[in-house]
């Protein structure tokens, strides 16, 4: 007996397959939905590495001071190169969201990502 791959390099059949009522996808079509949610995802995370830094950096300005207290000794060690450090560490982020497997945990760590942005968001909008 043959298998369904085998059966379909004979037939010449790529295509959707239909099983019970819906179709399923190829295993090059999922590769490429995989690949642009992650990239998708990639991008939010230096979307939100980045908003947090210019979020941070206005509250800054404004004379408050950094909550992270990790950040905070960064700031006063590094000076005014501590950006650096911070979009360093989001870009490891980046990396090692990269050779992660699973979308959904990528999607929970730029969810986690996103939490002091909004955080800044408030404490900007509080501070008008």
């Amino acid at each position: 007996m043959r298998s369904l791959k085998t059966f379909r390099k004979i037939v010449g059949t790529t295509s959707h397959t239909r099983i019970s009522g819906g179709y399923r996808m190829t295993e090059k079509q999922l590769r490429a939905r995989t690949s642009l949610l992650k990239a998708m995802l990639l991008v939010s995370a230096l979307l939100m590495g980045y908003s947090d830094l210019i979020t941070t950096n206005e509250i800054l300005q404004r004379g408050m001071g950094e909550l992270n207290p990790i950040m905070r000794f960064t700031q006063e060690w590094m000076g005014e190169w501590w950006l650096i450090a911070k979009l360093g560490l989001t870009y490891l982020v980046m990396w090692m969201l990269w050779r992660g497997k699973s979308e959904r945990q990528m999607a929970y760590v730029v969810a986690f990502i996103a939490t002091p942005v909004y955080n800044n968001l408030i404490i900007l909008a509080g501070s008008n």
